[in-house]
Order: structure tokens, then C-alpha cells, then sequence
């Protein structure tokens, strides 16, 4: 038993499924991060702008960063390190106002585990919030724009790992219901006390990365510490997805809903009318429409529109480097229109086209 699990047992403070303390790694991994963060990382006082790029910076362009009131914002510390093909990442806030990331991921993006050591967080793939506390793990890796919001102080260790490591673990055995629940599902949650064996190797890593010479700094003492944390990851989901398995056999969305989805993802360039999208499920136009609506909490139509905004912000990213024009990629993703496509991309991002295009550092 790790010496902070025995210091929390040794309190009487329960873990949900163990009889620990939930969060009872948080006040070890705390001090762990805060000494990462004096040798490898800074802080930022008051600056939110400054504090927006550097989250730009770490996160290569994908995450933005907003307050509801700039003149509450307290600061914000983070440091990084990297262990073979997983990036491990601390993040220190203070405010006293609402704070809010969007992070937009691709289908072959990085797999992130967000853990929070201190205060809470709310986060949302969809229109649906949940709520992730400290003893909690939350793993994001559906495509497609995420959001997280809190107030007050939060410390947050994120670990992102490449997809390729995920995928190459995942080919080595047959895991059910796990490239699933990656591909689909918006948010997983892990229960940390229900998966003690992955909470104490994460714990040895952080630990490692504040030595003079870290052990897994070492090439292949790394690529050995990420297949260990992959497959203990991937075992964490795959009992998760057993437990989805049954509360989600009531919400599997009708094979026409799942047509017209296809048909969408094959044609999202080309104009398309609610019609099209009933012949193509075989169903009327009120059945498709009640279809969503249950199954996907939208309309088929801005389902179809997402699907474009999601493609068309891929599209910008990849193009940074390129030279690219906002009126050669609407086109791309089914717009006749530049205008419309401008105001229904920063509606749904909170950013231009042309802020995408230019890049972090604009």
C-alpha cells in the first residue's frame, strides 16, 4: 500500500468500492506536480490573455481559454513532462469567476485523462454536463469539440496519449467494448478507487519525473511505463464499458438513424435537404426527426451542421501551415455561403475561421 493511501485509510476517510479515502492520492500528487512545476513548468498572475496563449501553446492550437469576468481571474500555473508516447501535464487555477476550456479533438487525436487533485469540474462533449470530482478520472476521446468549466482553485493533472499507443495496445488482445467506447461514447468516467493498481502506478510515475534523473526519462524505460499505463488504462475501460454495456441498451439509436448518420458522413459536402436525409434512412421525415431528437438530443439538420463544423475546423487546422482561404474550405464542408459558414463557426467555437486558419499565435 503507497504511503499517501495508507496515511488516508489511516484517517477512516472512505473510497467509493474500497473503504479509502476518493481522493486519496490527491494531497501526494499535489505536492509531486507543485514540484514539477518549480523545476519544469511557471505560473502567470491576473494575465488572461497571457494565460490564453500559453494554454494555445500547450495544447499546439486546439484548446481555447475564457473567463466570465478577466478582473477575477486569480492565475494559473502548469508544467509538463514526457514519459514515451504520453505527455503528462499540470494544471494549477485560481479564480473567482467561471472559468471555461474547449479543446477540439480529431478522430486520430490524442486520448486525455483528466484527473482533478483539488476542487471540481463540470464537462460536456454534447449538451450534457457531468460533474467530475477529485478520486475521479474522466477520459475524453470522441472527435469533436469538449468542453470543461469551474470556479474557484482547481489543481488538474492531464495525461494525453497518442492514439497510436492506444491503438497498438488495443491489437495486442481483444478488449470488447473498449474501441467503442473511444470512438463514441463523448465522456467516460473511472472510478480511481475502483481502479487502485493504475492510481499507483500513475502515482509512481509523478514521483519518478521530480527525480535528478528520472528513470522512465530513459527512451526505453519510457515506451515500458506507457505500455504498462496503456493496458492498465485500457482494462479500467474495459470494465466501464461492461457496466455501459447494459444502462445503454435502451439509448442503441435505430438503424435509421444510424443510416441517416452515414449518409451524412459521405455526403456532408454536398447540399442536403431533411428529405434527402429520409429517403436515404427509409423512414418518414417525422419518424427521422423523432429519431434524433430521443437518440442524439438534436435535430437531424444540426446534426449535419456539427458533422460540417467539426470537418471544416479539422480542415483549418491542417491547413495552418498551407497557405489556406476560408472560401476554398467552406465549399468543402457543404457551404455555398462564406458568410453563413463564418457566423455558424464562431458560434459553435468562439473563434473565426480566420483565427482557426492563423494559428496559435496569431
Amino acid at each position: 500500500m503507497s504511503v499517501a493511501l495508507s496515511q488516508m485509510a489511516g484517517k477512516g476517510q472512505q473510497v467509493p468500492g474500497t473503504g479509502l479515502d476518493a481522493a486519496f492520492p490527491a494531497h501526494d500528487w499535489i505536492e509531486s506536480c507543485t514540484l514539477l512545476k518549480d523545476r519544469r513548468g511557471g505560473s502567470i498572475i491576473g494575465d488572461v490573455p497571457s494565460a490564453r496563449r500559453r494554454i494555445l501553446e500547450m495544447s499546439r492550437g486546439r484548446c481555447t481559454f475564457d473567463v466570465s469576468d478577466e478582473r477575477k481571474f486569480g492565475g494559473f500555473s502548469a508544467a509538463a513532462a514526457r514519459v514515451g508516447r504520453v505527455d503528462f501535464k499540470y494544471l494549477s487555477w485560481s479564480s473567482q469567476t467561471q472559468c471555461e476550456t474547449e479543446t477540439f479533438r480529431s478522430r486520430d487525436h490524442h486520448v486525455a485523462v483528466h484527473i482533478p487533485l483539488r476542487g471540481e469540474f463540470e464537462a460536456s462533449q454534447t449538451d450534457e454536463w457531468i460533474k467530475v470530482r477529485p478520486g475521479e478520472a474522466l477520459v475524453v476521446s470522441a472527435p469533436g469539440p469538449s468542453r470543461r468549466r469551474w470556479e474557484g482553485h482547481c489543481d488538474l493533472l492531464n495525461i494525453m496519449i497518442e492514439r497510436e499507443a492506444i491503438e497498438q495496445s488495443l491489437t495486442r488482445g481483444v478488449v470488447d467494448g473498449v474501441p467503442d467506447l473511444l470512438d463514441r461514447r463523448p465522456l467516460t468516467l473511472i472510478d480511481l478507487g475502483g481502479a487502485v493498481t493504475l492510481t499507483r502506478f500513475v502515482e509512481t510515475i509523478i514521483h519518478d519525473l521530480n527525480q535528478e534523473r528520472p528513470a522512465f526519462a530513459d527512451q526505453q524505460a519510457g515506451m515500458h511505463a506507457e505500455h504498462v499505463l496503456v493496458m492498465l488504462l485500457v482494462k479500467s475501460l474495459s470494465a466501464a464499458a461492461e457496466r455501459l454495456k447494459g444502462e445503454e441498451k435502451s439509448r442503441i439509436a435505430p438503424y435509421y438513424v444510424r443510416r441517416a448518420e452515414a449518409y451524412m458522413r459521405e455526403h456532408f459536402q454536398a447540399f442536403i435537404e431533411p428529405e434527402d436525409l429520409a429517403r436515404a434512412s427509409g423512414v418518414s421525415e417525422r419518424t427521422l426527426y423523432y429519431g434524433f431528437r430521443t437518440y442524439r438530443d438534436v435535430t437531424p439538420m444540426q446534426y449535419l451542421k456539427d458533422m460540417r463544423l467539426i470537418n471544416a475546423r479539422r480542415i483549418l487546422i491542417e491547413a495552418q501551415s498551407e497557405g489556406g482561404r476560408v472560401g476554398d474550405i467552406a465549399p468543402l464542408v457543404g457551404y455555398a455561403n462564406k458568410s453563413q459558414f463564418s457566423r455558424d463557426y464562431r458560434l459553435h467555437f468562439g473563434e473565426t475561421p480566420t483565427d482557426t486558419l492563423r494559428g496559435p499565435l496569431r
